[in-house]
């Protein structure tokens, strides 16, 4: 039976969801943050919206196959690992560019940024791999 009270509240909630991830990614090297707990909620959303709408319509929002989000996460923490060795420096050492970008202002882009954009895929990915894996099979029973 369809509840569309329902339905409206959990497309409400993961637009809120994905609006505090976001928050919390861009915060987390300079407050509590960052990307694990942003990948957490991420997929928090996107599992009671799986709940209610099932487990194929995550996945055709969520574009890309969760095992792929995780492999791209992992790639984007190794390029930021490796990054500071092409300007002699140490491997995980932080580069930043400054910028002033309109309607932001002056704006210090780093790589702990990309880290933790790499760490919230694959967060986000291992979590609803998991989670789709499971409500998969209880689907077919």
């Amino acid at each position: 039976m369809r509840n569309i009270i329902l339905e409206k509240i959990v497309k409400l909630f993961l637009n809120v969801m994905l609006i505090f991830s976001v928050y919390l990614l861009f915060r987390g090297h300079n407050n509590p943050g960052g990307g694990f707990i942003a990948g957490i909620i991420a997929a928090t959303g996107f599992i009671f919206y799986a709940i209610i709408f099932g487990t194929g319509s995550v996945k055709k929002m969520i574009g890309l196959s969760s095992r792929k989000w995780m492999g791209l996460g992992l790639l984007v923490v190794l390029v930021t690992a490796i990054l500071p060795v092409f300007f002699s420096k140490e491997v995980l050492t932080s580069l930043w560019v400054p910028g002033d970008f309109p309607l932001l202002g002056a704006l210090h882009i780093g790589t702990p940024l990309l880290f933790d954009s790499g760490v919230f895929l694959v967060v986000s990915g291992m979590i609803l791999t998991i989670v789709i894996s499971i409500m998969e099979v209880l689907e077919w029973n």
